[in-house]
């Protein structure tokens, strides 16, 4: 691709923040958490966990699971680590392939995978007699049937390189409007939250495009490719590009931006559109096809990582703002934005059932009239 060949080759893996995420673009790095020993009648169970890879999105996970396993000897958990854009595929061809061996079990989901997951009837009712702290999380944040538990919700802004980029962005528009930008967005490939919904939100009614007929805010896009610098898989991979400045802004979670910097001192900045941030929520879900015994190991680990305790360690690791109202907002956050009510409130909401219910339609179109283009 056009862009696409500029960039691959100089950088490596994204979501450091791969989102939060890859360990390697589109690979899988799996880990084992067990010990030597028996109990629950001496039934060895065995189930693999997803999570996020990068910016410090393991770190809670994996403490929560060892202090699982070393109690319960006979369990082992296998974590798969990547993205969602990448795994939930890989879900839905395995589902397909035999629904009763899920490739994952359980884990963490975004808006877009626990969407499509609904639609796809992917996901197991969690069992609130075991996950007890859902009583801790207000009810608007309860999925139907308990079919998951929204646990925490970041936002999507704007991320640019503070010392390259003279005039910070402050509207969804300069993604594709800005001369500054001209040949230096990143976006992230099929994260169509995070760029064609803004333009669904902003420009709907002039382009007429809707979430049920997008093709016209696609086609947008492909007008204004001379925009985009590459598209990227991984969170490493975004982040090198904004701090070698090969890209000057991108589409991405203020709370993982927020990691680079506080933790790893990136030369970056977060910039919140006037129009508001772009929501989303992030789930724990168990995957159908789960044995009775691993999909009540999954509560049980699901119930662990909801305690008021660990999600404000999350929160802490990761600055992600949870929905707990008995977790605590770390000091360090206290005045962050993403945090506040009010900025949620205001923020742009796609629509995640729609989004969903187009998944391959949304795909073909970004394929065939964006894609196309940056080759």
């Amino acid at each position: 691709m056009k862009r696409f060949s500029k960039t691959l080759g100089s950088v490596s893996v994204i979501l450091a923040a791969s989102m939060l995420l890859l360990t390697a673009c589109g690979s899988s790095v799996s880990t084992s958490q067990a010990t030597n020993g028996n109990s629950d009648g001496g039934q060895k169970i065995k189930l693999s966990m997803f999570i996020w890879a990068g910016a410090n999105q393991d770190v809670v996970p994996k403490e929560v699971v060892a202090d699982y396993v070393k109690k319960h000897p006979n369990v082992q958990v296998d974590f798969v680590e990547s993205s969602n854009s990448v795994m939930y595929p890989k879900m839905v061809a395995g589902q397909k392939a035999d629904p009763n061996n899920p490739v994952v079990n359980f884990g963490y989901f975004n808006a877009d995978a626990s969407a499509k997951g609904l639609n796809d009837d992917m996901w197991e009712p969690l069992d609130p007699s075991i996950v007890t702290h859902m009583q801790d999380i207000p009810e608007q944040y309860h999925t139907k049937d308990n079919r998951g538990i929204v646990w925490g919700v970041t936002n999507f802004a704007l991320v640019y390189n503070k010392d390259l980029v003279k005039t910070p962005p402050t509207s969804w528009n300069d993604l594709w409007e800005n001369p500054q930008f001209k040949d230096k967005v990143a976006l992230w490939d099929y994260m169509f939250y995070s760029y064609i919904a803004p333009v669904i939100e902003l420009k709907g009614k002039e382009l007429g495009a809707t979430y049920d007929k997008p093709e016209a805010a696609f086609d947008f896009w492909g007008k204004h490719t001379d925009q985009v610098r590459t598209l990227v898989n991984s969170n490493d991979q975004l982040k090198n590009l904004l701090i070698s400045g090969e890209a000057l802004v991108a589409p991405f979670s203020s709370q993982t931006a927020q990691t680079w910097i506080n933790d790893e001192g990136a030369p970056l900045a977060v910039a919140i559109p006037k129009e508001g941030f772009v929501s989303f929520p992030y789930s724990l879900q168990v995957v159908k096809g789960s044995t009775p015994e691993q999909t009540r190991v999954a509560n049980e680990i699901i119930n662990e990582l909801l305690k008021p305790e660990n999600l404000t360690k999350y929160a802490e690791a990761t600055g992600t703002p949870v929905t707990s109202t008995a977790a605590q907002v770390p000091d360090k956050y206290k005045n962050d934005p993403s945090f506040s009510v009010a900025e949620q409130k205001k923020g742009l909401n796609p629509d995640w059932s729609a989004m969903a219910r187009g998944a391959s339609e949304w795909k073909d179109l970004w394929d065939r009239l964006v894609k196309t283009k940056l080759q």
